[in-house]
Formats: structure tokens, C-alpha cells, sequence
């Protein structure tokens, strides 16, 4: 009986061993689960929520040749946004936007795709959800586009919307000829001013053009943020938001709410990116995106496709965060780095492992 006692009791031991085993291997399979999220979560964090939304993105994608895995992780996420800032934006460091060349796929179902990005809200117009705000912060661009951006908000004072003061983001982008204007025409700013050709920037620009509008006979009070430009790169909307920061900071109480003034295919982009800088500034400044319509024809994809790009590259540092994806694999660091190295200010957002942090080159980032 003693024998048969304790063959029973090692056989229990090796049975409940086992068990315990089996539960610790299924929960490790439950963890690793936990570490992915499937398409339709990640295109639900880009905004694009509902089958129509979602089908649209697809479609895009198809057509550029950018493949969507069922499930995602740190790894598939900068995939994705190394995929699109190839096949969607197709910019090299410190090229402008209208510099960029199209690639073979955007000529290609041209209707269907710009009704892709319509469905997307890339195309339609975004109003203000109120009247009133403290301020109307109108982000500088090429000529071409702060006229329209101007525009917009004159259409807005006309429709009874209010603001106690114009801000203009603007900085030390100095004009080109034939994306600024004529060379007739930048010499006409150069005079206005009495400074030479040569030294006219997008901040003078944009104070020419305001003063030549409607809205330079408003009750508003001028804001101007000139941003210089910073270790040989031209002011962006990071540097002159920050400096908006500033300037907000030493006036306080002055501006709690404000409308910035963008324009399509570029307000989600510019809500993405307003609302990192403003989040990194500790700023408690309630705001809101608008800009006028994009109107597409037969080559606007490369327009379209590339805001589309920018927007996905902000918003995957967004689903990183959300989803507490950590960066384990010296493959993904080195992603990280070609991806946001250059743009210090978000790169630092990512998470490391420990072992990767001194290779990450964050030591001395804070």
C-alpha cells in the first residue's frame, strides 16, 4: 500500500507540475497576443472609423503597393510608416513639397482614388465648431496657399465668426521665385519694406499679403511670430507653434482659445502635429484645425497622397504611445531613427527597452 501511496502522490505532483506549466505558457501566449492590435483598431486610431472610411484607406494602399497585415505591432507600425513615407509622400530631407516628383501609381484610377481620399476627409472644407475665439492663428505656407488661407478667414469674418486678434505663424523661409510669386513680384514685397530681393522671407510675405486684405481693416489686434531658422533648417509648423507657445506664456491669459487656420489636404496633419507641440509646451490652449477645401483633378494624387503620408507618420507615434508598444529590436531602432531622428522633438516620444536606451542616443536628450 505504501508503494501504491506514493506512486499516487509523485503522479499528482508531475500532474499539477504540468499544469501550472501549461497556464504559464498560455498566459505568455496571451501577453504576446496583447502586444499586437488588429487593422481595424489602428485604422480606427487614424480616424478613419466605419467600413466605408476603412475600405477607402485600403484601397489607397492597393493601389500603391502598400501591404496591411492583419495584426500590428512596433514592428508593423514603422513598417507602415516607412512604406508610406516611400510610396505616399516620396520626399527627401529638407525638400520642399512642390519639389517632389510623382511616382507611377498616381496616375493610375485617378477618380477612384481621389474619392478614396475625399471619403478620408482629405478634400472637403473644415468650419470652426464655434464663433468666437480668442485668437485666429493662420499657419504660413507658399504664397499660393497663405492667399487662401487669408481668404478663408476673411469668408469666416463675413459669416459672423469673431476673433480678438490675427497670429501669423510665419518665419525665416526666404522666397523663391515661381513658388512665392514672379521675381516682379517678390520685388515688389522687397520695396514695400525697403529691404533688397534677396532678404525677403515668407514673414514678410505673409505681413504683405495681410495688409493687402480685408482683414487689415478689422478690429484685430497683429500678432506676427517671425521664427528664424534653426541648425540650417527653415522655421516649420513645430518651431513657429513653439514660438506661439512663447509668446502666449509671456501674455497670459491673453489667447485661451484659437483657431488655426490650415487648409486641405493638411488640417488633420496640422491638428496631429499642433496637438503634440502644445501637449511637449505643458499648454492648456483649447484650439481647434479649419481650412478651405482641396479641389482635386486629374494630378492632384501626389498632393493628396503625400498629406496623407505625413498624417499617418504623426499618428503612429500616437498609437505607439496609446498602446504602450515598446521599441525591443535593434532592426526597429534603427527604423526609429530614419524615421524621426531628424525631428528630435518626437523622436524622444518613443519608448526603449533598457539595452537599446544608450544605443537610442537619448542620454543627453532628457
Amino acid at each position: 500500500m505504501k508503494k501504491k501511496h506514493w506512486f499516487l502522490r509523485i503522479f499528482s505532483f508531475f500532474a499539477i507540475f504540468s499544469f501550472l506549466i501549461n497556464c504559464m505558457c498560455g498566459s505568455a501566449s496571451v501577453i504576446q497576443e496583447k502586444q499586437k492590435v488588429n487593422l481595424e483598431e489602428v485604422l480606427d486610431s487614424f480616424g478613419f472609423v466605419g467600413k466605408e472610411r476603412q475600405d477607402a484607406f485600403k484601397f489607397i494602399c492597393e493601389k500603391a503597393g502598400v501591404h496591411l497585415p492583419e495584426r500590428f505591432g512596433t514592428h508593423e507600425l514603422f513598417q507602415l510608416v516607412a512604406s508610406t513615407q516611400e510610396r505616399f509622400v516620396n520626399r527627401a530631407d529638407k525638400q520642399e513639397r512642390w519639389e517632389t516628383t510623382d511616382l507611377d501609381w498616381m496616375g493610375q484610377d485617378v477618380k477612384l482614388l481621389n474619392e478614396s481620399f475625399a471619403e478620408l476627409g482629405f478634400v472637403g472644407a473644415v468650419y470652426p465648431n464655434k464663433m468666437h475665439y480668442d485668437a485666429v492663428c493662420i499657419l504660413g505656407a507658399r504664397r499660393s496657399e497663405m492667399e487662401k488661407r487669408i481668404k478663408f478667414v476673411e469668408r469666416l469674418v463675413a459669416r459672423g465668426h469673431d476673433f480678438d486678434r490675427v497670429v501669423l505663424l510665419t518665419g525665416e523661409r526666404y522666397a523663391t521665385v515661381g513658388v512665392d510669386g514672379t521675381a516682379e513680384e517678390i520685388e515688389e514685397i522687397a520695396q514695400h519694406f525697403g529691404i533688397s530681393s534677396s532678404e525677403v522671407t515668407e514673414a514678410y510675405i505673409f505681413k504683405y499679403l495681410y495688409e493687402q486684405s480685408c482683414l487689415n481693416k478689422g478690429d484685430f489686434t497683429l500678432v506676427v511670430i517671425d521664427t528664424p531658422a534653426r541648425d540650417g533648417r527653415r522655421p516649420t509648423t513645430q518651431t513657429t507653434v513653439e514660438d506661439f507657445c512663447k509668446w502666449d506664456k509671456e501674455h497670459p491669459g491673453a489667447i485661451e482659445d484659437a483657431l488655426f487656420i490650415s487648409s486641405q489636404p493638411y488640417v488633420a496633419y496640422q491638428t496631429a502635429i499642433i496637438e503634440e507641440i502644445l501637449r511637449q509646451n505643458n499648454s492648456d490652449l483649447l484650439f481647434k484645425v479649419s481650412g478651405d477645401s482641396y479641389m482635386p483633378s486629374n494630378d492632384s494624387v501626389k498632393t493628396l497622397a503625400g498629406a496623407l503620408g505625413s498624417y499617418i507618420w504623426i499618428k503612429v507615434l500616437v498609437c505607439l504611445s496609446r498602446w504602450g508598444f515598446t521599441i525591443n529590436s535593434y532592426e526597429d531602432l534603427e527604423r526609429a531613427k530614419r524615421l524621426y531622428f531628424h525631428m528630435m522633438w518626437l523622436y524622444k516620444c518613443l519608448i526603449f527597452s533598457p539595452d537599446l536606451i544608450s544605443l537610442a542616443g537619448l542620454n543627453n536628450e532628457g
